[in-house]
């Protein structure tokens, strides 16, 4: 999918440039950043909803469907089709979404628009015309496909392989005539992979050895003798410096169909015997089955490639640039982003793959420079766009309008002062890298699936700084357990006894409302179980259940009792009654058995609160709709409130003061909020609705020209 930009009604690529000389090459160089972003975020779009009529295409079986100009007759009238006949394709329409049994059993073909370096040395891999295209229009003949003959043929043998008539491919399933219909697609065209059961990658690098067959079975199996390294090195260069790896639509493509993506290697007719009777450790063909093709899992290639090229860049000093060239072409983000000093007991990987992807988007080619914006969006589960055709227009930078797009979808960047690593002589990539939190603490495996959503709630980009809604609390009691050792004659869980203490005055007084709220949740959550086993194998939206992140935070808090690490007890804050101590309802985890000893023997020291929001998917995952949770540890600034003002708010409806609270209240007016870290807890707001709070902007972003 592309379109190409006027070179005079275009974004500015300036991805390469220091952000302050972007700031400073405006028109109105005293703004600063943030004067610039709040002006491209008036540009803001949601995305519609384009994929429920999805268009493919299937080969026709009834010889008369072709066109007739290019028929035989014979003389007892029936017609024969010459050997120069032509294919025909025809359209059906699928519903991927309301019908998920049928309508995603299609072949979604990721592929370069391009010839590659190898179809431009063949003629045969250059030639059009074999295959015609049935036309939208009743009554019209069918036209040559603009898709070159090498791709269907390639693309309807694996069709037929696996049995699967419906093909869809962009650049015909996409009227490219009508430009309204073509910018929709753009900005949905992830759906179409992440939906499809058989997205398949064409590459163009030929294996035609024995050795090189050889050489992939064995980064597949990882036992790569070291005598082959060199030459394993040299297959993966010329396997991912195929065009297909440079592109970026075809990098959103492969990203979006996740594991189910399958790269399509051809290999020459005289090694058909050996691949097919290599075998896994269950007998199954490693290298599937479709003649003159290698079929390898993308994810699966990623992985083997980056584990590779991680171990011998090590070995191979020498050898990093080429590594490092592999590793940023077709390296695995959950292998890239792990980090060493992250503690023991947590996940390895504590940053956002936001900036990573960003970076990996702007470095491959592309027509229209504006399309990444939608790349980006697509690939990061952005629900909210900003209009490419507007900002064309205008020429806006497209460095910060990546840098508006991820502020109005909910990434959390670093705002306390004493964290500011980026600067204004860093590009938009460098900086985000920097500037983006890098403590995030995910309590599960997977996580970067979890850190992707943690995000802000439907954030509004003011002159001061990010506005979004949310829970105060306020960091009260402190408690350092034993490490609760394990006794087979309790049948209480760690959660239960944690409760029972609460209530029963183990740790001081008495807190019943979060022991009750404990035990309540033990009860919810058991019965929540006991319905997803129950049904998880027949409902497609168990899933997306609600309920996850909390129970998440339930085995963060059970492993911390196990652990004896730090737990810290917390109370709802009223910003409207600033003096109201709520009893304790949420119990948040340190990371070490000493957080917080400063706060703890000294009186003085700076108070900590903590910042929760959460918010379900409203669509299942799938979609591009992700769940929303942010749980930060934070310092606060109170807005100087006169006395009458508090009161008045007292005497009003609590729903009506959430609905008008920003209709009321200026920035100025809200408290303002420091991200100190991430903080994983368990909490219950009860009543209590989101309020409006606001994390003011990093100095470098309000920094003017001088």
């Amino acid at each position: 999918m592309s379109k190409k930009d006027d070179d005079h009604n275009a974004v500015a690529q300036d991805t390469a440039e220091p952000l302050g000389q972007i700031r400073d090459s405006n028109k109105a160089s005293e703004k600063s950043i943030v004067s610039a972003v709040l002006d491209i975020q008036r540009h803001a779009i949601t995305r519609s909803n384009w994929i429920k009529s999805l268009e493919c295409l299937y080969l026709a079986t009834d010889r008369d469907d072709e066109p007739t100009s290019k028929r035989q007759r014979l003389a007892n009238g029936e017609s024969v089709a010459s050997f120069y006949t032509p294919e025909l394709l025809r359209r059906t329409y699928l519903d991927p979404v309301s019908d998920p049994e049928r309508g995603r059993e299609y072949v979604a073909v990721s592929y370069t628009w391009e010839f590659s370096k190898k179809e431009e040395e063949q003629d045969s891999c250059r030639s059009f015309g074999g295959y015609y295209i049935e036309s939208r229009k009743t009554g019209e003949l069918a036209q040559p496909s603009n898709v070159r003959d090498v791709v269907w043929e390639r693309v309807l043998r694996y069709a037929r392989h696996v049995k699967c008539d419906a093909i869809w491919v962009d650049r015909e399933c996409v009227d490219q005539d009508n430009a309204k219909e073509k910018e929709t697609a753009i900005q949905n065209m992830h759906l179409v992979y992440s939906l499809s059961r058989r997205p398949i990658a064409l590459l163009t690098h030929v294996i035609q050895t024995a050795e090189e067959l050889d050489l992939i079975v064995s980064l597949l199996f990882g036992d790569l003798r070291e005598e082959m390294e060199s030459a394993a090195l040299d297959l993966l260069d010329k396997i991912t410096s195929d065009l297909w790896w440079q592109r970026a639509w075809t990098f959103q493509e492969d990203y979006r169909a996740s594991t189910r993506m399958t790269l399509l290697i051809p290999h020459t007719s005289n090694l058909e015997h050996r691949k097919q009777t290599t075998r896994d450790v269950s007998n199954r063909p490693l290298l599937g089955t479709l003649p003159g093709e290698i079929c390898i899992k993308s994810t699966d290639f990623r992985t083997y490639a980056t584990q590779f090229c991680l171990r011998y860049k090590q070995k191979q000093p020498e050898k990093e640039g080429i590594c490092n060239r592999i590793l940023k072409t077709a390296g695995r983000y959950n292998l890239l982003l792990q980090d060493s000093h992250v503690p023991a007991a947590y996940s390895s990987i504590s940053r956002s793959m936001t900036p990573t992807i960003l970076a990996d988007i702007s470095q491959r080619g592309i027509f229209a420079e504006s399309d990444r914006l939608a790349i980006a969006a697509n690939c990061c589960g952005f629900t909210v766009r900003l209009d490419t055709s507007a900002l064309n227009k205008r020429g806006s930078s497209l460095s910060l309008s990546m840098l508006t797009l991820c502020l109005l979808n909910g990434e959390i960047i670093e705002n306390h002062p004493q964290r500011n690593r980026g600067t204004l002589k860093d590009s938009i990539f460098t900086y985000l890298m920097k500037q983006s939190l890098h403590s995030f603490r995910p309590p599960v495996d997977e996580a970067l699936t979890f850190i992707k959503s943690c995000r802000f709630v439907d954030p509004v980009l003011t002159e001061a700084g990010i506005r979004t809604r949310g829970i105060l609390w306020r960091l009260g009691k402190i408690i350092r357990p034993r490490p609760l050792k394990r006794d087979k004659y309790c049948t209480l869980s760690p959660l239960e006894t944690l409760a029972t203490d609460l209530e029963y005055r183990r740790y001081g007084n008495s807190y019943t409302e979060l022991a009750t709220n404990l035990l309540a949740w033990i009860e919810e959550s058991s019965i929540m179980n006991r319905k997803h086993h129950r049904y998880a194998s027949r409902s497609p939206l168990m899933h997306a259940r609600p309920w996850g992140y909390r129970t998440w935070m339930t085995y963060e808090v059970e492993d911390a009792l196990r652990e004896g690490k730090c737990l810290r007890l917390a109370a709802v804050v009223d910003p409207g009654n600033l003096g109201d101590y709520t009893p304790y309802s949420a119990i948040f985890v340190g990371e070490r058995v000493d957080d917080w000893d400063e706060e703890e023997v000294n009186e003085n020291a700076k108070k900590s609160y903590v910042f929760t929001a959460v918010r379900p998917a409203k669509e299942l995952t799938r979609f591009g709709e992700i769940p929303k949770h942010v749980s930060l540890e934070v310092e606060m600034e109170w807005p100087e409130r006169k006395h009458e003002q508090k009161h008045d708010e007292q005497d009003q409806n609590p729903s009506q003061v959430e609905g008008d609270e920003e209709k009321r209240n200026p920035e100025s007016d809200l408290p303002k909020l420091y991200i100190k870290r991430w903080l994983n807890g368990l909490s219950f707001r009860g009543s209590h609705s989101h309020q409006p709070f606001l994390f003011p902007w990093p100095a470098e972003l309000l920094a003017t020209s001088t």
